[in-house]
């Protein structure tokens, strides 16, 4: 099924570009984002989308330079009159796989161009500036942003932009009040105020008008889902409706699958609406997994970050990876700047199975990168059914993606 996808999309190539270039005229596009896709060999989608990405120091030579490429482009079209750039960071975290991040985000602006400077908003580290030694000779030096007459600063630097790489959980930082016309992606972007289900609301619209111009099912490269909101989980009738949520979105994946022949059983994720890193999320074979929830469960579906919980929940279809690494389950992470793509790579999760998310504990990047799937590594195998395919569709899938967050 994939092979006729990507035949498709090969021979109305002069289509999928036409329609690109009418829905994208007069958007500003976010400046980057990050989208997680699901092959399972049957159909191809996308299941979560980033407009806050880390990862950036998992990309290789190649599409680092293919990103700083970007980068500059997208500055010189929308942003002409930036030359220096704050990246606001996360502070919750000394992870040192975000830290590596950022750094390397630094990195890719300085060779677009654009001089560049960490900083944090200052309300969970009380320094003025403190450096993360990151090994190797790595350094990473933050510094609390000041605003000194309306403008942004690190110590001496003054900013005339701000790149956010914190995605306002919690919501918009005082420090940054006044300062909302001056940052990318917008505030108003950020988890305390978006919803999934308004990503995913737009990019099922766009994918139905899409497939219709390629006359092809749209269900193959779409994720069904529903929204359940003001359910609290501490009550029966929410958990029904819940339930009752998960019944519908099964309903309808059932269906395809009798339409199509797919035997495997169908699925679905109860997703946090304004979830993120992976959180507040449960899989889902049929509704009785909701009516039986015991504390745990309970708990692991209002988790989040930041301890913010939510009412409204996200019913989304599961889509099974078909590909797998050294047989451990993989998906494509494809990165955009503006509406070009700029590479990625593959998500890899030892402890998970075919059907989880793997966003979550164990989940690695290394070695992965999409233009080297035929590559050996480390005599290891790849095992993608149709690996040239697989990397060009979720390319696709990501640019549509792109389109609806700029809506």
């Amino acid at each position: 099924m994939l092979h006729q996808i990507a035949e498709n999309f090969l021979n109305n190539r002069d289509k999928i570009e036409a329609f690109f270039a009418e829905k994208s005229k007069g958007l500003v596009p976010p400046l980057y984002l990050s989208c997680d896709i699901r092959n399972s060999g049957h159909k191809i989608g996308v299941v979560d989308t980033n407009l806050f990405p880390a990862g950036f120091n998992n990309h290789c030579n190649s599409y680092s330079r293919l990103t700083s490429f970007a980068l500059k482009a997208y500055f010189e079209t929308y942003l002409p009159e930036v030359r220096n750039v704050l990246v606001l960071v996360e502070e919750h975290t000394r992870n040192r796989f975000y830290l590596e991040n950022v750094l390397r985000l630094l990195g890719l602006l300085e060779e677009a161009g654009i001089k560049s400077r960490a900083v944090y908003a200052g309300e969970e580290i009380a320094e003025p500036s403190f450096e993360a030694d990151l090994g190797q000779g790595k350094v990473l030096r933050m510094e609390r942003l000041q605003v000194r007459e309306g403008r942004p600063y690190a110590g001496d630097f003054a900013g005339d932009w701000i790149l956010s790489n914190n995605d306002f959980s919690q919501g918009l930082p005082q420090a940054l009040t006044g300062l909302e016309g001056r940052i990318s992606p917008p505030p108003g972007l950020g988890w305390h105020r978006r919803r999934k289900s308004g990503h995913f609301s737009r990019l099922q619209g766009l994918i139905q008008e899409f497939a219709a111009r390629l006359e092809i099912d749209p269900w193959l490269l779409n994720c069904e889902f529903t929204t359940v909101d003001e359910v609290e989980l501490g009550e029966e009738s929410g958990v029904r409706r819940l339930a009752e949520g998960v019944d519908r979105v099964l309903g309808k994946v059932e269906a395809e699958y009798r339409r199509y022949g797919i035997e495997s059983p169908a699925y679905a994720f109860v997703k946090n609406n304004a979830g993120t890193y992976g959180m507040g999320l449960m899989e889902v074979m049929s509704s009785r997994d909701i009516l039986n929830m015991n504390r745990r469960d309970r708990n692991k579906l209002l988790s989040a970050k930041d301890g913010k919980k939510g009412d409204s929940f996200l019913v989304q279809e599961g889509i099974p990876t078909a590909d797998f690494y050294s047989g451990y389950p993989i998906e494509p992470v494809i990165y955009m700047v503006g509406f070009q793509v700029v590479g990625g790579f593959f998500r890899m999760n030892a402890q998970r199975d075919a059907f989880a998310s793997l966003n979550a504990r164990g989940m690695e990047f290394a070695c992965l990168c999409l233009h080297k799937l035929d590559e050996p590594h480390e005599g290891a195998f790849l095992n993608c059914a149709e690996k040239g395919n697989l990397v060009s569709l979720a390319s696709v899938m990501a640019r549509i993606a792109a389109l609806a967050a700029a809506m």
